[in-house]
């Protein structure tokens, strides 16, 4: 059951703390959302899942967490004073291969990233979990592929740099502006690149689509739980599933719930 719309008396402005990840999609979502509910606006604060989750915990607001890890949330928020009672899992992610706009070096397979003089740009934060999702996906496809070496090969090709730490916007402002001549990214990061890079996706079997997954939770922080609330209920409306799905984020349905899950959300 999805939660009615809240007009408020006073204007309400939600923090929102995202993964990464999240950023294309809940621009889309904020347009909507506040479009239907007046009073409402939504402030986006993108970054780290772990660090985002360590800002909570040092008791910043914050009204709705969207991690891209469920794990996040149980392992630093759940049961916590300033932590998190309750969950929801909404939506899906994969990993992919990103080129220059319209992938002028053809690039299909890791076979052609591998290749000698090819620049790539990867995601190497020690927090993030988009660095380890990188090398696992880099493993799977380097095996499927029969040449297990190109994973590390192609890894050393962006060597980790503890003081300059890489995120996801960074590997695709490097593509973009040609740093790199290939960078690994989530899907919905490709997306929301709106057609400035070219885009190489990989079959179910390697690209962790079972495995990453996007939640939703509001944590004790949170100035405005109810409003709050409201709005991680639109995320598992139709309407805004069908925006996920659209950004490169598909639904989950029916949604996961953990925790004391608020009526408006079972």
């Amino acid at each position: 059951m999805i939660a009615a719309s809240i007009a408020p008396a006073l204007a309400v402005e939600l923090e929102v703390f995202h993964a990464d990840s999240l950023a294309g999609p809940m621009r889309e979502l904020q347009s909507a959302y506040e479009a239907k509910h007046p009073g409402i606006t939504l402030k986006l604060t993108a970054g780290v899942s772990k660090q985002l989750a360590e800002r909570v915990l040092k008791g910043e607001a914050c009204d709705v967490f969207a991690p891209s890890s469920p794990a996040v949330i149980d392992d630093e928020l759940l049961g916590k004073p300033v932590g998190a009672a309750w969950y929801i899992v909404f939506s899906a992610n994969e990993m992919v291969v990103i080129t220059a706009k319209g992938n002028p070096l053809n690039v299909r397979d890791l076979a052609d990233i591998a290749k000698p003089g090819m620049r790539v740009s990867r995601v190497t934060g020690e927090k993030d979990l988009a660095t380890g999702r990188t090398v696992e996906f880099l493993k799977r496809e380097a095996a499927r592929e029969g040449r297990p070496e190109f994973a590390q090969q192609i890894a050393d090709k962006a060597p980790i740099d503890p003081s300059k730490p890489v995120a996801v916007p960074d590997v695709v402002s490097a593509v973009r502006q040609g740093g790199a001549d290939a960078g690994i990214v989530y899907y919905s990061a490709a997306v929301a690149a709106r057609g400035e890079v070219g885009i190489v996706r990989f079959p179910e079997s390697v690209n962790l689509s079972e495995a990453i997954r996007n939640a939703a939770a509001v944590p004790g922080t949170a100035r405005h739980p109810q409003e709050a609330t409201a709005f991680v209920a639109y995320l598992i409306s139709p309407e805004a599933q069908e925006i996920l799905r659209t950004a490169g984020q598909p639904p989950v349905s029916p949604a996961l719930r953990r925790g004391a899950i608020p009526s408006e959300l079972r």
